[in-house]
């Protein structure tokens, strides 16, 4: 089932409004291209290659969530520690963010269904290597890889889908499966990590990515269509390479301010090469031919409101994501699994609200529905500074859950409505692209500053892991207020620009 929004200026669909992942924003293929492959002839055939398409998106949505409740198991197995533990997260996302332009292009010109099981067996050999992990080093590099995978294998998704189902009736049935997937995979991933993780330890997760991911590379081998048509171009790995080292040696640097000052050697080094770094990706892309990132989208208005908006709202987003775990298990004793159902209203909230958040962006226009949206989400956040050694769940942490939830759902779906419009409709893939860039770089980036902030103001004892946790959950309600005012300012001119 296709839901049509009529936005004044461009058209939404449902999975482009359900808030989930960093991981379920890889939809970002065109999908009006030229239909690039030859469906499967058997009907049967063909509801399994939908199979295998939405268990990819799953599986990119599990790679961040399903991790997420692990987080003080790992930390206590393989003592990361407050400085390297957040990088579990952080290297997926960034990796995630760095290569998802790339995959956009090399699916175009190597194939999406090459692209799409290629990535999918990169992401399966990252859970690998992070089941069997001896360190937490060894970790992060598979988590490096799984996010190198899902950028890989997320962007095909949509353009599969729509050049298997060439008849309009069963394409839309089959996008409507596709969006129900999408939208429970990231609640999901929170309950059955927490299930994993408590019946079996941390690397269970991981091992159960490992057999998915295979199992959709074996399939998808079978009931994919081969690709028949491809676009000619040039690959921009460099570029790919330059902005992801830029990204890490940024957010490395700052993750480096919980051990020293801001102006010390080990924080400026680090943001000095990022910013050589970044700087020579700008370069990169003004010269080259077919740059990963048309620079010229930058000057849209509405696209760089998105862009910045998609920056604070998964750094606003990590303010629960990150500390709930570590506040449920490590302070109130919960269980993975209960830490993963504590958590599981989050994606239950954005589901049952998506649909005002459409109504609210067509009727009352981008900038009105983002602020307040931001706001709400500040507020909810808000709520979780009252958190102490007995905080009653039901009371303060679950309408906290709720209220900031509703809020990204309507910050969501005005921030992906104000990427597209202005820009034209062959550039909505690419302009869709960065935006999910930009909050997969708000998600890693995010994460290092608010653990950081966490690590600095955190004493001794629960009052004082307490006391760092309020200080990051505050941050990252003062980002989302900051937030609403970009938002306002930068979308000041009109009803719907």
């Amino acid at each position: 089932m296709s839901v049509d929004l009529a936005m004044p200026e461009t058209e939404l669909t449902k999975s482009e409004i359900a808030i989930e992942t960093p991981a379920k924003s890889t939809d970002i293929a065109k999908t009006s291209v030229s239909e690039d492959a030859a469906a499967p002839r058997a009907p049967r055939s063909r509801w399994i290659a939908l199979a295998v398409v939405s268990a990819v998106n799953a599986l990119d949505a599990a790679g961040f969530a399903i991790a997420n409740t692990a987080l003080p198991d790992i930390d206590h197995s393989l003592g990361m520690g407050a400085s390297l533990l957040p990088w579990v997260m952080t290297v997926y996302a960034l990796t995630f963010a760095g290569f998802l332009l790339f995959g956009g292009r090399a699916a175009d010109v190597l194939g999406r269904r090459r692209m799409l099981l290629g990535g999918v067996g990169l992401y399966a050999a990252g859970a690998a290597v992070a089941a069997f992990a001896p360190t937490g080093t060894v970790l992060i590099g598979g988590r490096a890889l799984q996010g190198i995978g899902a950028a890989l294998s997320g962007p095909p998704a949509l353009a599969l889908i729509a050049s298997i189902f060439t008849d309009t009736r069963e394409r839309a049935k089959a996008m409507g499966i596709y969006v129900a997937i999408s939208a429970s995979s990231f609640a999901g991933a929170l309950v059955v990590g927490g299930v994993l993780t408590s019946a079996a330890g941390w690397r269970a997760p991981f091992f159960a990515l490992l057999v998915l991911s295979a199992s959709v590379t074996l399939v998808g081998a079978k009931v994919l269509p081969q690709d028949t048509e491809r676009t000619r171009g040039s690959l921009d790995l460099p570029g790919a390479a330059l902005i992801t080292a830029g990204l890490i040696a940024l957010v490395y640097g700052v993750s480096q301010a919980e051990h020293a000052s801001f102006a010390s050697a080990q924080v400026l080094a680090p943001v000095a090469v990022a910013a050589v770094l970044l700087a020579g990706f700008v370069v990169r892309e003004h010269l080259a031919a077919e740059p990963l990132l048309p620079l010229g989208l930058m000057r849209v208005r509405t696209v760089r409101a998105a862009t910045v908006s998609g920056v604070v709202f998964y750094t606003t987003m990590v303010g629960l994501l990150f500390f709930a775990p570590l506040y449920l298990q490590g302070v109130r004793g919960y269980s993975p699994l209960m830490s993963g159902l504590a958590v599981a209203p989050m994606g239950l909230t954005v589901a049952a609200s998506t649909s005002v958040a459409a109504r609210m962006v067509t009727r009352l226009g981008h900038r009105f529905t983002l602020v307040t949206g931001f706001t709400i989400m500040a507020a909810g956040l808000a709520t979780w500074l009252l958190i102490g050694d007995d905080t009653n769940y039901f009371t303060v942490l679950l309408p906290g859950i709720v209220v900031m939830s509703f809020g990204q759902t309507l910050a969501f779906a005005a921030m992906m409505s104000a990427a597209l419009t202005g820009v034209e409709s062959e550039r909505h893939g690419v302009a869709g692209a960065v935006n999910i860039t930009a909050q997969q770089i708000g998600s890693g980036l995010g994460t290092a500053v608010l653990a950081s902030v966490a690590a600095v103001a955190s004493g001794a004892g629960s009052a004082g892991l307490i006391d760092g946790y309020r200080a990051g959950i505050a941050t990252a309600a003062a980002i989302g207020l900051f937030g609403a005012l970009a938002g306002g300012v930068l979308l000041r001119r009109g009803r719907d620009a």
